[in-house]
């Protein structure tokens, strides 16, 4: 084994054969540990979801930016960080590291390329008057094509990997629960306030929440956080954000608020949505894997 001594330090004895062979050993059973707690195909997934949750949140905010002034706009936006951090959490515990390493550059680079002129897009969608419609859905249509394109690209890399261990289905700790109850109470109100009639109570009904959203942020390393709720859940879960989320863009896009019996609708929607999280804190979450 050649090797470069430290300055003013002697050259290591080089190792024995048996010695050197454990050595190799235990790389290849470090290779294989980091491969079973990096889950590719699950990662790939997540950046697909997630530039879709994501290139949807920019087109409903541009029609609810349009839109005459009411809270539709502000909802999305803490639902959108809701989300987030529940995605942070579901990214770690599939092995999602936060480093780039250099073969990763172009696409870093390429991201952000795609995330300023995605920007340029939303402001003109915003505040240029009688736009073209596809302005409106340029932002998302940017996003959708960068990074969900480069998520379906590490998916088709990640086809010929092994199947990754079993999870065991355990029950949702206390503190996971509540935390799931909570989410399902947050998106219940959004839901609600997104379609309320403009007015101060309204405004500060969905500030109140958004401070206590803020605090939620605060407590992120603990179990009642966000990231941990999320790197809990297993599908149910993720479809009943999933279900929640459709329906806050769903009643923003539409303007359900200045319709007939628009609060109605939303005190229905985010009524049926804590009745749902209310059944899914009941659910098995994600045990560790094997």
């Amino acid at each position: 084994m050649d090797q470069k001594p430290v300055a003013g330090q002697e050259a290591l004895v080089p190792p024995d054969a048996e010695t050197a062979r454990r050595y190799l050993e235990e790389a290849r059973a470090v290779t294989g540990r980091r491969q079973r707690a990096v889950d590719r195909r699950a990662l790939a997934w997540l950046q697909i979801v997630s530039a879709v949750v994501t290139a949807a949140f920019l087109v409903a905010s541009v029609i609810a930016l349009r839109l005459p002034a009411d809270g539709g706009a502000q909802a999305l936006l803490f639902g959108f960080l809701v989300y987030g951090q529940i995605f942070s959490g579901s990214a770690q515990r599939s092995g999602l590291q936060w480093r780039f390493t250099r073969g990763q550059w172009p696409f870093v680079v390429s991201g952000a390329a795609a995330m300023v002129l995605a920007l340029v897009a939303f402001g003109f969608a915003v505040f240029v008057p009688d736009v073209p419609w596809w302005v409106t859905v340029l932002p998302g249509a940017l996003v959708l094509l960068v990074f969900g394109g480069y998520g379906a690209v590490r998916l088709a890399r990640a086809s010929s990997d092994p199947p990754g261990p079993d999870v065991p289905r355990v029950p949702l700790p206390r503190g996971a629960r509540v935390g799931t109850l909570g989410v399902g109470v947050v998106l219940g109100a959004l839901l609600m306030l997104s379609v309320a009639p403009a007015g101060v109570l309204a405004s500060v009904l969905l500030l109140l929440l958004a401070l206590c959203v803020l605090a939620w942020f605060c407590a992120g390393a603990t179990d009642l956080g966000l990231p941990a709720i999320g790197a809990l859940w297993r599908w149910p879960h993720e479809v009943g954000l999933a279900i929640g989320f459709t329906l806050l863009v769903g009643l923003t896009v539409f303007d359900v608020g200045r319709a007939e019996g628009g609060a109605t609708v939303g005190e229905i929607a985010g009524c049926g949505v804590v009745l749902l999280f209310v059944g899914l804190t009941f659910v098995p979450g994600r045990g560790a894997r094997g």
